[in-house]
């Protein structure tokens, strides 16, 4: 993409264009801002580093690139962790410079040295999403030890410019290069804490000479300045008085710059998943893996039936979308389910879709709720090429921090052209007033930058929220960050890939958060065959995670979960991935105790397993997982087909009861959405729906037991040809 680089004159732009450029993006102009001719050379400035920006211009001319300039005249007015425009504020003077440079040349991206602030890319990103231009953050947490290593490694040549923290002294450290300077942060982070890259503003860095400079800065004449005289952390920057332009005697080279960028030892897409260390599974299991293989109605995954019914063939359901969805509160939270987009003669897709969210935004407004309510949304798409549209007409509900959402394709009825169900959290008191969540343990991860990090959300939704001790996730592809486009290689690279992404996303918004925290775990997958090799997967990542020394949170928690792991075979997932990854976690368990409950019903024809995991000291945290296996399809008689949603609702009433034994347990116990995955090889979706409804109301009654909102998703298969239904809670 033709890119506009944002360049203080630091190490971390710059680098990041080294970046952009290895990953074939076109670095076409340079982008600054800086203080007003009178205005002191250092701004306090929560966004930007302005020291050293009288040789900003000398910067462009050794790049050879025109250089766009903007005079910061707001101050940081908006400070919230998210932003919202404001004017006066600094951030609109960075819209205003990338304006003027795309009014000025075709530009598609923007690259950005950002390293851990938050604060830094929301904002970027809110500018740029709103000017239509892609982020890229290649630095985006990065471990800054490997990173300031690979820029000194990558012939990055900078000076500090300005220091301001403990262990760090205007007199002593300013003027130092990287290489000199390195030795000294990693002693400081052992003894402080510091970031070893300065993202903490330990010190700031200007760049005289790099391998995309034409020729390089000679600083010629300074000035010192102390800011703050401060015993323990004094500050002080140079003043470049003056700098000058020399001749640098590089050798021709025949390759592209490009080329010469990929030849460096930097982190580019291709050594990111080198790094990762994936191993291909043995000649025999590859076999049976391959990415062009028909899938054999011999093999043991869930996509093939002993019945000669096709279940592909879903007939309409006899629902017209004027149902109301079913909604349903406990303690502090709440579920939906039953919103579908209807399709017809005369009801296109877009409209479709425009109905069902409508119905949806009514439905939360009848319970004096909103949209911004809601946490966590899943969506099954009729036909995922469609995918698009959709999105289209979803996104125009959010501004900003979207729900999170899980998005594959299931085996809908032909007039259903999608469903979706939805948790959501609800206000109360100040909050509720206020019109905003505010609850102290909030947060929102919402990354749009492509980077080297984890994938940037493809559509409108969130990567992860954290609210009341649970952490909501999206669904995670094996896209490669760098590009967005699944990594090649077939299920197991995919599938590990994936997981990895998982890890990622948990620790960046609750660090102590890992694999083991999910209670239950949904896999889609594409393909039967790929069952196994997903489940090896899961079971190599808590191998890994047990066995990482450097893990010293595991043991702690090593006993607390036992994740329950669902595959869910569907017919097509975004960007034609092999494989999606769902998970929610409990990310504070330190203090807490698992229980985990486990019931089992074996019948002539049919078994059904149960297993539920609730914390006695947090009712609000409890998860249930239960399977039914016919045995025998000929031998099942209509009878017990009828029978059979009965007893897994009765199954699942016995479990919440050993978790919950009093009246005031139940009824304090959080009861989370559930999910029932189902191959409609002897139920259609209108009958099944018909089943469940009458079960829970008349089972639960009965058992004095919550009743909890239910969301029937018709798929290609489960964990295998036997396994009919799956309830995942």
């Amino acid at each position: 993409m033709k890119t506009v680089a944002l360049i203080s004159g630091g190490k971390d732009s710059c680098f990041n264009m080294m970046c952009c450029v290895a990953e074939g993006h076109e670095i076409v102009a340079l982008a600054n801002l800086r203080p007003e001719k009178d205005e002191n050379e250092e701004l306090d400035s929560y966004m930007f580093q302005t020291v050293g920006h009288t040789a900003i211009d000398l910067y462009a001319e050794a790049m050879g690139l025109p250089l766009y300039v903007q005079t910061i005249t707001g101050t940081s007015l908006a400070t919230d962790k998210d932003y919202r425009p404001q004017d006066g504020d600094e951030v609109e003077d960075l819209y205003k410079l990338l304006q003027a440079v795309k009014d000025d040349m075709v530009i598609e991206a923007v690259s950005v040295g950002a390293i851990l602030s938050d604060y830094q890319r929301v904002r970027v990103e809110n500018v740029c999403g709103r000017l239509g231009l892609v982020v890229l953050s290649f630095l985006w947490r990065r471990d800054q030890e490997e990173l300031l290593q690979e820029m000194i490694s990558c012939g990055v040549k900078a000076k500090i410019i300005k220091v301001a923290a403990m262990g760090l002294t205007p007199q002593k450290h300013l003027g130092l290069e990287l290489s000199e300077i390195f030795p000294h942060m990693l002693d400081m982070k052992s003894k402080y804490g510091l970031n070893v890259c300065g993202e903490g503003g330990e010190y700031e860095t200007f760049v005289f000479d790099c391998p995309l400079f034409q020729q390089r800065i000679s600083i010629d004449q300074t000035e010192e300045v102390i800011h703050s005289d401060d015993a323990f952390a004094p500050v002080g920057y140079l003043k470049l008085k003056s700098c000058s332009l020399l001749p640098k005697l590089a050798p021709k080279v025949d390759k592209s710059q490009q080329e010469q960028m990929r030849s460096l030892p930097l982190l580019n897409s291709d050594k990111y998943i080198e790094k990762l260390n994936f191993n291909q599974p043995p000649p025999e299991q590859q076999a049976n893996v391959g990415d062009s293989e028909v899938p054999s109605p011999t093999k043991a995954g869930g996509g093939d039936s002993e019945l000669p019914r096709v279940f592909m063939c879903v007939p309409d359901v006899q629902l017209d979308g004027s149902e109301p969805p079913v909604f349903k509160s406990n303690d502090n939270t709440f579920q939906v389910s039953g919103v579908r987009a209807i399709v017809g003669k005369d009801v296109d897709l877009k409209a479709a879709t425009l109905s069902a969210m409508n119905n949806l935004k009514d439905c939360l407004i009848s319970h004096s709720l909103s949209m911004e309510d809601i946490v966590s949304f899943s969506l099954y798409v009729g036909d995922m090429s469609k995918y698009a549209d959709i999105n289209s007409v979803y996104s125009s509900f959010y501004e900003i921090n979207p729900p999170v959402r899980v998005c594959v394709e299931a085996n809908l009825p032909r007039n259903v052209a999608l469903q979706l169900d939805c948790q959501g959290c609800i206000k109360t008191g100040a909050e509720a007033e206020g019109g905003q969540r505010s609850h102290d343990d909030e947060k929102v991860l919402h990354v749009q930058a492509m980077s080297h990090w984890a994938p940037a959300n493809i559509g409108p939704y969130s990567q992860a929220r954290m609210i009341d001790g649970k952490l909501y996730m999206a669904g995670i592809v094996p896209l490669v960050p760098a590009t967005l486009q699944p990594v090649e290689g077939g299920i197991t690279i995919q599938s590990r890939l994936a997981l990895t992404h998982v890890q990622s996303v948990m620790s960046a918004i609750a660090p102590t958060c890992q694999l083991n925290c999910c209670p239950i775990v949904t896999c889609y997958i594409t393909r039967p065959e790929y069952i196994e090799v997903c489940h090896q997967q899961w079971d190599w990542a808590l191998k890994e995670l047990r066995s990482s020394a450097a893990n010293d949170q595991f043991s702690n928690k090593a006993s607390g979960v036992s994740p329950c792991l669902q595959c869910v075979q569907v017919s097509a997932l975004p960007k034609a991935s092999l494989v999606e990854w769902h998970v929610f976690a409990w990310p504070n368990l330190q203090d807490n105790e698992i229980h985990e409950v486990r019931q089992a019903k074996h019948c002539e024809n049919h078994s059904i397993q149960a297993t539920a995991q609730h914390c006695s000291e947090n009712p609000s945290l409890f998860s249930c997982h239960i399977t039914l296996d016919v045995t025998n399809f000929e031998g099942l008689k209509r009878t017990e087909k009828i029978c059979l949603p009965n007893q897994m609702v009765n199954l699942f009433c016995q479990v919440w009861r050993q978790c919950f034994p009093s009246q005031k347990d139940s009824n304090a116990g959080a009861m989370p959405l559930v999910k029932i995955f189902f191959c409609p090889t002897i139920y259609d979706y209108s009958l099944l729906h018909k089943y469940f409804t009458k079960a829970v109301s008349e089972t639960c009654s009965s058992h004095a037991v919550p009743e909890p909102v239910i969301s029937l998703i018709p798929v290609s298969g489960l964990e295998s040809r036997k396994q009919i239904l799956a309830w995942c809670q």
